[in-house]
């Protein structure tokens, strides 16, 4: 895999109906009975920024991820990807399947945390791929993903929902030509896909499923955690 390929990937799946989750429908589901009063600032700056308290922000991240992982292994969004986007030459399947269930996650993650919609038209721009692009980054633990997370989050700030931003303009574009080959280069070696076998050694098609749901738990807590941590930074400046 390449990293145009990878790139065309999420550009490609991010607006699918399966995969992709409406921002404030999303938040007002999670925040507006327990904090009504405070779902129009959680619907502007995320949650951390509109003083929704710490641990019911944990609970909402949590089930977020079980709820997602625990999909991961029952529902696939193969069948309605364009023809010739997965498969000999494009996609391995179950690294596509991995990524689709990955950036249901990253949307939810980071909606929570005051990011903003991964894609605001019909068809993603190659910018806003670029952020899908750092959240999967911070996910394999990526240094130059997470230090780009930290620097995107100080730069938005309360502006998050704002759709006029780039994010080339903010960290620079050689920061997104370091970070995609080893992106593709992850997601498409033998040792990403040995590593979970040797983890969850089942035989034939379990297989995959076993390997998504143990690799997105520990990638999704991640995550979790680097957005934490970077509104926690910001706070206290």
């Amino acid at each position: 895999m390449d990293d145009k390929k990878l790139l065309n990937f999420i550009k490609t799946t991010s607006n699918l109906p399966l995969i992709k989750i409406d921002r404030d429908k999303y938040l007002a589901k999670e925040f507006a009975v327990e904090y009504p009063k405070l779902l129009p600032l959680v619907l502007e700056k995320g949650a951390y920024d509109a003083g929704i308290p710490d641990d019911y922000i944990e609970k909402v991240s949590k089930n977020a991820i079980k709820y997602e992982v625990s999909k991961s292994t029952t529902m696939s969004f193969l069948s309605g990807l364009p023809g010739g986007l997965v498969g000999i030459g494009a996609i391995p399947a179950d690294v596509a399947q991995f990524l689709g269930h990955a950036i249901r996650i990253a949307q939810k993650l980071c909606y929570i945390a005051g990011m903003p919609s991964f894609s605001f038209g019909d068809e993603m721009t190659d910018e806003e791929a670029y952020l899908v692009a750092i959240y999967l980054g911070v996910m394999f633990e990526d240094k130059e993903a997470i230090l780009a997370l930290n620097t995107i989050g100080k730069v938005l700030g309360t502006a998050a929902a704002k759709v006029n931003f780039a994010v080339t303009s903010i960290i620079g574009y050689s920061v997104i030509t370091s970070l995609l080959p080893k992106l593709a280069a992850k997601l498409g070696s033998g040792v990403f896909a040995k590593t979970f076998v040797k983890a969850v050694p089942i035989i034939g098609g379990a297989v995959s499923g076993g390997i998504t749901y143990v690799n997105l738990n520990s990638m999704s807590y991640k995550l979790y955690k680097k957005l934490k941590e970077s509104k926690a930074s910001i706070g206290q400046q």
